[in-house]
């Protein structure tokens, strides 16, 4: 009787995973076919896309008209905080599990005479293939304006009020593409033959197995993340009067920070176990006795293609701006001007391969042991271990930073002759500006890493051991053949470019025009501390592991006559190839501007001032 299970289980766009189990056990003649498939695919697209746009606008703009004989303006304090993040996610997670345990178990005989030998076979067949694409995209685009633009026109004289802005922007996008897959393979085939008690004429038995294991994992990550902020924090005052104009205070506070941040990434584990255990009953058979048959095909194939691709663009405008406008028949006198400006830009891209691939063989023959005294058939074994590993991995990361830093402090004043203060006159005084104080501090940084890292592990233990013979007279010689094949590929191209571009001005040149009279500008005194940077990371490590145990045993014979010969052969070949490229390129330009140029002319007899004076 001969029972035979086929069981396939066929799923997509989920897990797959089937278990079958088998026994056979029956009268002679016995045989038992055994054939289980299984079959996973995964597909997962997994798209994202985030926008952020923001427009903020906190200005303060009162117009004062007035032909009496003062007019001004009060006090300007604003406070603009603005944030703007855009986030793309784009993840896709798969978990394969596929489990095959199959085991046969051969019956006890107690066939006397011409018995047929029994057969068992087994087939296991494991696919799995998985597809996974992430693009996330993620763009925040940020216009912050804080102003105090005051417009005063007056026939007497203007007083300009005190002006404390204080701004912070936040703009940031961020994109992350992910793909993390887990493939588990195992099979577990186990083969044992039933004790027979033949005496003569007896057939050899014959065991089979067969395990087959593919997994495919094709992994495309791409993530785009631009983040472009504008800012924008200004003082401009205009004054125009027939009097004096006398200048508040300005005192301006910026923080600007603006990142793009763009993670490509694919991780993917590929772990394929098989074992296979082939055991042969004991006979009994005394004469004209068959050899028995033992064979084990083990095939593991793994994979891997994995693609990463990450561009990180920030572009940042800031501008801390001190711009008053003074014109005055009489006097002008600025007031002082202090400036912090904190901004902050960077681009980061990086793009990694992660792949982990483990092939594990484990093949075991055993043969039973055997009491036949003459004619006795020789024992064959039969093994066959193959496992290949294909690995290839590019990873592309671009990082572009560019930042334009203004803080300036430009104050325009011109006064002409004052006729109206006292009966004789006086020359007017033209103090275009006060002290001026700046601080500036910016920072421009692009990192691009492009990573490749990949593991191989390769392990094969076979195994082949012949039982005991008593063959005393004609005995056929027992063979054992082993092969075990293991070939490893590993393919690496990492490119990364990082573009640092930074422009920083930290300006003061106050402009003053005298009709009359001493003309001079305050004191200067300017920080700029400056950081430019661009780093570029292409690397590419790769580690393969490739371990081959082969052990044959030949059993014991007491054969005193017409003994045939044994023949052992093992055959081992380990092929390893690993191709590695890394292209890494890092471009740093910066352009500083830190200048105090004041300019006083004067048109009157004393042509004299504290510094930059120009007779007219």
């Amino acid at each position: 009787m001969k029972r035979h299970l086929i069981a396939v289980g066929v799923t997509l766009i989920a897990l797959a995973a089937w278990v079958g189990t088998a026994t056979a056990a029956d009268d002679p003649p016995w045989g038992a076919d055994q054939a289980l498939g299984q079959l996973a695919g995964t597909l997962q697209g997994a798209p994202a896309m985030g926008t952020a746009g923001q427009t903020a606008s906190n200005a303060s703009l009162p117009a004062g008209i007035s032909g009496s004989v003062s007019t001004g303006s009060g006090s300007s304090s604003a406070n603009q905080d603005a944030t703007n993040t855009a986030d793309a996610d784009a993840s896709n997670k798969s978990s394969t599990d596929q489990d095959a345990t199959a085991t046969q178990t051969g019956g006890s005989s107690s066939c006397k005479s011409g018995c047929g030998g029994a057969g068992q076979s087994q087939v296991i067949d494991q696919s799995a293939k998985t597809k996974q694409d992430a693009d996330a995209d993620a763009k925040a685009k940020q216009n912050a304006v804080n102003a105090n633009v005051p417009i005063n026109i007056a026939g007497g004289s203007v007083s300009g009020g005190t002006s404390s802005a204080d701004q912070t922007a936040d703009n940031s996008a961020d994109a992350s593409a992910n793909n993390k897959s887990t493939t588990d393979q195992d099979a577990t085939a186990t083969q044992t033959g039933g004790s027979s008690s033949c005496k003569s004429g007896c057939g050899g038995a014959g065991q089979s197995q067969v395990i087959g294991q593919s997994a495919k994992t094709k992994q495309d990550a791409e993530a785009d993340a631009d983040a472009k902020q504008n800012v924008v924090n200004a003082n401009v005052p205009v004054s125009i009067a027939g009097g004096d104009v006398n200048g508040g205070t300005s005192s301006a506070t910026q923080t600007a920070t603006n990142k793009a941040d763009a993670d490509a990434s694919n991780r993917s584990k590929t772990d394929q176990d098989a074992t296979a255990t082939q055991t042969g009953g004991s006979s009994d058979c005394r004469s004209g006795c068959g050899g028995n048959g033992q064979e084990q095909d083990v095939d593991q194939r793994s994979k891997t293609d994995q693609d990463a691709d990450a561009d990180a663009t920030a572009k940042q405008n800031a501008v801390n701006a001190n711009v008053p406008v003074r014109i005055a028949g009489g006097d002008v006198n600025g007031g002082s001007s202090s400036a912090t400006q904190n901004v902050s830009n960077r681009a980061d891209a990086d793009a990694s391969n992660k792949s982990k691939t483990e092939q594990d063989a484990d093949v075991t023959q055993t043969g039973g042991g055997s009491r036949c005294w003459s004619g006795c058939g020789g024992n064959g074994q039969e093994q066959h271990v193959d496992q290949s590993s294909k690995t290839d991995q590019d990873a592309d990361a671009d990082a572009t930073a560019k930042q334009n830093a203004v803080n300036a402090n430009v104050p325009v004043s011109i006064g002409g002759a004052s006729k109206g203060h006292g009966s004789k006159g006086r020359e007017a005084l033209v103090d275009g500006s006060g002290s001026s104080s700046a601080t500036q501090d910016v920072s421009n940084q692009a990192d691009a890493d492009a990573s490749n890292r990949s593991k191989t592990e390769q392990d094969a233990d076979v195994t082949q051991e012949l039982g005991e013979s008593s063959c005393f007279s004609g005995c056929g010689g027992n063979g054992q053949e082993q092969d075990v094949d293991q070939r490893s590929k590993t393919d690496q191209d990492a490119d990364a470019d990082a573009t640092a571009k930074q422009q920083a001005e930290n300006a003061n040149v106050p402009v003053s025009i005298s009709g009359k009279g001493p003309s001079g500008s305050g004191s200067s005194s300017a920080d700029q501390t400056a950081r430019n940077r661009a780093d570029a990371d292409a690397s590419n490590k790769s580690k393969t592991e490739q371990d081959a145990d082969v052990t044959q045993a030949s059993g014991k014979s007491k054969c005193w006559s017409g003994c045939g010969g044994k023949g052992q052969e093992q055959n081992t070949a380990q092929k390893s190839k690993t191709k590695q490229r890394g292209d890494a390129d890092a471009w740093a330009k910066q352009k500083l501007l830190n200048v105090d140029s004041p300019l006083t002319l004067s048109l009157g007899r004393k042509a004299e001032g504290k510094r930059g004076v120009m007779p007219v």
